[in-house]
């Protein structure tokens, strides 16, 4: 490429962003003439309160990358760039076809009214050109188990701060079984992560649907599934991903339902067609009763939706984004991607800042564990615990409501305990446990921030 084709503009164009009217996305086509080795797409507009923009870029052939600073303020440069061997973080890199190309901004948010300014230009091979790292040979292992892992996670190519090679080896130091990549937008994590697997630490190829009006996993996924549903003048919608993702043998996850303004809005969204749901969320706080409540609701109208936790991990040393300290345990046949996607879909997982957890019932003959079901008839229900490192309360929730609860102390062995219900209801049963404090009375115990462990329900036919 001579340096006259590295100047080359393909667009150069200045524009604005307003609160009103209220705009989704800015598209800004441009036409490759012939085939070029990489192009360089920059965004840059100024921020002083709440404005947020993602840049994406779409070829003849489909997606090709994210980019996006949510955190910074002042004067923001998003920059994306990519060609046959090289991609910048967010980028997915491959051949720059003669075409129709797309720019897209995604107006996420605006308070403020600010300009913009958008370039593409041909671009030469990058100095940080890498090859794309060839797949492990082994992504996990077989054997029937309870694995602990993380199913949010963020690195550098969305808004996280580590690598994933750095991802990964905080997941092996914080002795993890299983991780999900789980950037904003973009696949171009998954080569790096899948070339990391082995035996010890499986890891499954995942999105963060980042909409604006809530945000939802995608686990498990083939291959990456258009993300972008606020668009009102595009039939694309929620459900629509939902149905993506699970046609591809993955799970729909709602995110922190309750995060404020990046809680879930998507009042249309079919409920049949989710999966799992954050029901713990590490960064949530108080909000995280409120997920606990809504859950049980959506099971009471007889979704069964598998609860899990989510660090939404963007720092896995720092603070409470530090992997490992509240975890998703699931019972799989083996720990691989589907083997354990299996065992979420069963509901065959419970939440845990600690505690390890067995937990099955007895009715009719019958016995099931979390995700199973039992007869409607007196039912016999068997905990057993280890690791409880505090004095703790443990409930058990009948039908979302209060059924019976006892105090334990603490002790590193294992706790055994049988509860019966001699008139059980068709709905389900669920235990949590909470880190008792010396202060609490007979009417305290499930503090949120006191969390110690939440189980999955066992359900009780009609």
């Amino acid at each position: 490429m001579t340096n006259g084709e590295h100047d080359k503009r393909l667009l150069d164009l200045r524009g604005e962003v307003s609160p009103h009217p209220r705009v989704h996305y800015l598209q800004h086509e441009f036409r490759v003439a012939e085939e070029l080795h990489g192009l360089k797409v920059t965004l840059r507009f100024h921020k002083e309160r709440r404005c947020q923009l993602f840049l994406s870029v779409f070829g003849p052939a489909g997606y090709r990358g994210t980019r996006m600073n949510p955190a910074a303020v002042g004067e923001i440069e998003l920059e994306l760039r990519f060609g046959t061997d090289f991609a910048s973080p967010g980028a997915l890199p491959g051949p720059i076809e003669a075409g129709e190309w797309r720019v897209q901004i995604d107006v996420e948010s605006t308070d403020e009214t600010t300009p913009y300014s958008l370039t593409v230009g041909a671009h030469t091979e990058d100095p940080t050109a890498h090859t794309t790292p060839k797949p492990a040979t082994q992504n996990g292992r077989a054997g029937q188990g309870w694995y602990r892992g993380e199913l949010h996670a963020h690195t550098h190519h969305s808004d996280g701060k580590p690598t994933p090679t750095q991802l990964a080896a905080a997941a092996r130091q914080y002795q993890l079984d299983f991780l999900a990549l789980t950037d904003h937008f973009t696949p171009a994590g998954w080569p790096e992560i899948q070339a990391l697997a082995d035996e010890k630490l499986a890891v499954i190829r995942s999105l963060e649907l980042t909409g604006h009006r809530g945000h939802a996993n995608l686990h498990g996924l083939q291959e990456w599934v258009d993300v972008f549903v606020d668009d009102p003048d595009e039939p694309w919608n929620v459900n629509d991903v939902a149905r993506a993702v699970r046609s591809q043998g993955g799970l729909f996850c709602v995110n922190h339902a309750f995060s404020n303004h990046l809680g879930w809005r998507y009042h249309e969204f079919d409920w049949s067609l989710c999966d799992a749901y954050e029901i713990y969320h590490q960064l949530e706080g108080p909000n995280n009763a409120a997920q606990l409540t809504f859950w049980d609701g959506l099971l009471r109208a007889g979704q069964r939706i598998t609860g899990v936790a989510g660090t939404d991990s963007h720092d896995p040393h720092a603070g409470r984004h530090r992997l490992g300290q509240a975890v998703t345990v699931i019972g799989a046949d083996s720990l691989t991607p589907s083997g354990l996607l299996a065992g979420l879909k069963a509901g065959r997982a419970y939440v845990s800042l600690g505690p390890t957890l067995m937990f099955e019932g007895h009715a009719g003959g019958d016995r099931a564990g979390m995700g199973g079901e039992l007869p409607c008839a007196p039912v016999r229900l068997q905990l057993q615990l280890t690791n409880l490192q505090y004095p703790t309360r443990l409930f058990v929730l009948k039908n979302g409501l209060y059924h019976t609860h006892q105090d334990l102390p603490a002790n590193s062995a294992v706790t055994e305990l049988e509860i019966h219900d001699p008139d059980p209801l068709p709905g389900y049963y669920r235990a949590e446990a909470y880190a008792l404090a010396p202060q609490s009375d007979s009417v305290a115990g499930r503090e949120w921030q006191n969390t110690l462990l939440l189980s999955n329900p066992i359900y009780v036919r009609g």
